[in-house]
Formats: C-alpha cells, structure tokens, sequence
C-alpha cells in the first residue's frame, strides 16, 4: 500500500467506524470516491474485446477494452457516442475512450461510462475521418453559402491555441503593428482534452467577447494522430455556431482538417494566419501612400493650370473693370449734379419751414401760458370747496353707519330673537328638520345645543 493510499485510509476510517452500510448505500458511497475522476474525465487506450452488446431499442452499448497484459475494463456507452466515431466498433480495433468509472446499482458491476470514442490507427483515423466529412457535408457544415465574411481592417482579434507555443508566437510575431487588441484563450491542441478546451474557448470568447471581428484557432504541425482534435463533430459544430467569423491556422499543408472545412477563412500555419489579418492594413497604407504621391502630382498639375487660368481671368477682369469703372464715373456724376440739385432745393424747404415753425412757437407760447393760469384758477377752486365736501361725505357715512346697526343681527339678538344652525347652516323650516338631530341655538349671550326630539310642522 502507497503512502498516499495510507493517507487516504487514514481520513476515511473515522466516515466508517461501526458503520453498516446496505448495498445502496455502499454502491452511492463507492460512486462518492469516484467523483473527482468523472469531474476531471479519463483518458485509457486499448482494444476491444470480442463480446460487443447492442442494445438498438434502449440506444446503449455494452464492451470490453483489453490491453497488452489482458487486463479487462467493462464499458458502458451510449450509442450515438459509438455513431459520432465514425467507424464501426469491431473486436480487436484500437480505441482511445474518454469518460470516468462508475460502480452500476443494478448488478453492482464496475464499469466505465464512455463519452467519447476515437480510433488510434491511421488507417481508421481517414476512415473515421471521411465518413465524418461526408454526413457533416451532407448537413450543410461546409456550405460556402453559410460562412461568414471576414472584415477588413480587423482591429479585435480572439485566438485560441496553447499558452506560451510556437503556433502564438508566429502568430503574433508576423500580426503587423497596426493596434491590434488579441483576446487570448489557453488550450490544449492535441489529444481528446483538446476538443474540450477549444469548443469551451469558442463559446466563452462568443459570449464574452461578442464584438470580436475575427476568431484564429491555430497550432504547429503534427502526424495525423496528433491532429484528430481538429476532426472532432463536437468542434466542427462549435465553430459553425461561432457568432465571430472563424480562421483556421493549423500548421499543416497536404492534410485538410474538418475545422479547415467548416472555418470561415483557412491560412496553412499561424505565420500566414498573422500575414492574413495585416495585408488589408498594409494594402490600404499602401493606398494611402500612392494617394499621397499621386495627390501631390495632382495638385501641383492643378495649381499650375489654375494659375495659368487665374492670370487670364485677371487680365479679362483687368479690361473689364476699368470699362466698368468708367460706365460708372459717368453715371456718378450724372448722379451728384441731380443730387446736389435736389439737397439745395431741400435747403431751401428747410429753411422756409424753420421760419414758419419760429412764428408757430410764439403762438404756442402764449396758449401755454393761458392754459397754465387756469390750472392755478382750478387748483385753488379745489382748496376751498375740500371742507365742504369733507362735512358732506361725513354725514353720509354717518347715516349709512346707522343703518347697518340697525340691520345688525346682534341687535336681532339682544331683541329676543334667535339664530338656529344644522351642521352650520341657518335654519329656516322645521321640514329640515328629523327627530335626533342636534341643533345649535345662538343667542345674544352665548350657544344652546339641544337635540330634536318631535318635529310638529303646521
């Protein structure tokens, strides 16, 4: 026993001290410890064996795998796990599978539950490799129809490959100087766990990153072997449903990869993939470049055949001018004879009316004057007419003051009368009135609250 075995003792044998388990329960205690290796999935080559069960109507099937020393794993998969290989499963073919172990309730069997199945041998790998290719084609994952334009003058760029390798080190090297922003996503590029690693990359950086322009997914070269990854169903589909058009870079030249087929753009290796992005930057500097040069050509062109036009147009305009200056000399001083005519004959008005407004003034004056002794007469009239219309107003305020008293209701009142309110509105008939109200009586000496008992109308 390992010491990491004793360890492991060690911790568990408090959970199983005195315990007794029934079979349930210790199968779902077994199932517990192998958790971490579902979570983290398997990898296991080998062979399969001879006994293969198809289960059609259910969709399973049941195999072993044997390795070079005869050891047996019980493996349990669904079926269309065994369909997406491509291949058909056989005694005796060799097999990477991907899953994690379980002990099953139903026999307490200890089995492997397979998720993914790929062949090993090169000759499986192409055959496996064009039965994918032929049903994805017939699906429409290579319709040219259906791929995404790649933009120009790309400036967010999301790449996936493995940390630190030679592919993102090309990649970035020949990626030109024009401000690109790179989103990178760290993934395996070889082996079963790649797939995982790159379809996850092209999801978050979807999700995440949805205004990305473009989308490389690139490595170095490798066998065919190596490259399976990239012939995946799981990562054709991924790339398909790739909001961000994708580019493929994988750094191969006489095999074709399904990501190759089903990517919106393929380049050969990452060094291509870099050169990609930057020629429409270097094509449209190179634009501008020329426009420069053959702008400046043009404009010197121009200058000089305005110039040349200018000068004819000022010697046109010269000869013109002076004819016009002189039309118009004519006409100015046609123009100030009758204009000096006409301000002398106002002249003249001016001063015939300044004569006629000092005479005006004189009478004027004198009216102003009599106007202004009648105001003063008019004044002192007021003066001495205010006592007696002060007398006057005061007797009638006087008389008008004794007949509000009269028509006072305190004095009502003090004769003996009453005032009687319901809710705070004067009584006038007792059909107004119901027994149980309460009603308030003023009085000249204060108020009686007094509930009606009978209502006696006449």
């Amino acid at each position: 026993m390992g010491d990491y075995s004793k360890k492991f003792a060690t911790k568990l044998k408090p959970f199983l001290t005195d315990k007794t388990f029934t079979v349930s329960e210790f199968i779902d205690f077994i199932n517990g410890l192998l958790e971490p290796l579902k979570l983290c999935k398997v990898m296991i080559r080998g062979e399969i064996g001879e006994d293969i069960y198809v289960n059609e109507k259910n969709g399973w099937v049941i195999f072993n795998l044997i390795d070079q020393e005869k050891s047996e794993l019980g493996c349990f998969g669904l079926s269309y796990v065994v369909d997406r290989m491509g291949v058909e499963i056989r005694p005796g073919l060799e097999v990477k599978i991907t899953g994690y172990p379980q002990l099953r309730k139903k026999k307490g069997r200890f089995s492997f539950q397979v998720e993914r199945i790929n062949p090993v041998g090169e000759g499986d790998l192409k055959k496996q490799f064009e039965i994918l290719k032929k049903r994805l084609d017939e699906e429409g994952f290579f319709d040219p129809k259906k791929k995404k334009s790649i933009p120009q003058l790309i400036k967010r760029v999301g790449l996936i490959t493995s940390k630190g390798s030679d592919a993102e080190k090309d990649f970035l090297t020949h990626l030109k100087d024009y401000g690109f922003e790179v989103f990178k996503y760290s993934s395996r590029v070889e082996g079963d766990a790649a797939v995982d690693g790159i379809t996850e990359g092209i999801k978050i950086l979807n999700r995440n990153y949805s205004d990305l322009e473009a989308l490389v997914i690139t490595r170095g070269g490798g066998s065919w072997e190596s490259l399976q990854a990239f012939n995946s169903e799981e990562l054709v589909k991924a790339a398909f449903a790739s909001r961000i058009p994708v580019i493929s870079a994988i750094g191969h030249e006489n095999d074709v990869t399904l990501l190759d087929m089903v990517a919106d753009k393929r380049v050969s290796t990452p060094t291509d993939a870099g050169k990609f992005l930057s020629e429409s930057w270097e094509e449209a500097e190179r634009r501008i470049n020329d426009s420069e040069k053959n702008l400046s050509a043009s404009i010197k062109k121009i200058v000089s055949q305005m110039e040349k036009r200018f000068l004819e147009q000022a010697a046109f305009f010269e000869r013109r001018i002076k004819r016009i200056l002189s039309e118009k000399e004519k006409d100015m001083n046609y123009f100030l004879n009758a204009l000096t005519d006409k301000i002398e004959r106002k002249i003249d008005k001016f001063h015939s009316l300044e004569k006629e407004f000092e005479s005006q003034s004189y009478k004027i004056k004198i009216e102003i004057k009599k106007k202004k002794e009648k105001v003063i007469n008019f004044y002192k009239d007021l003066q001495k007419n205010k006592l007696r219309w002060e007398k006057t107003i005061e007797k009638y305020l006087l008389k008008e003051d004794e007949k509000l008293n009269l028509s006072s209701p305190d004095l009502k009142l003090k004769q003996g009368y009453s005032i009687t309110k319901l809710q705070g509105k004067i009584l006038k008939s007792v059909n107004d009135l119901s027994a149980g109200e309460v009603i308030e009586t003023t009085l000249v000496d204060g108020v009686v609250e007094s509930r009606v008992k009978e209502n006696e109308q006449k």
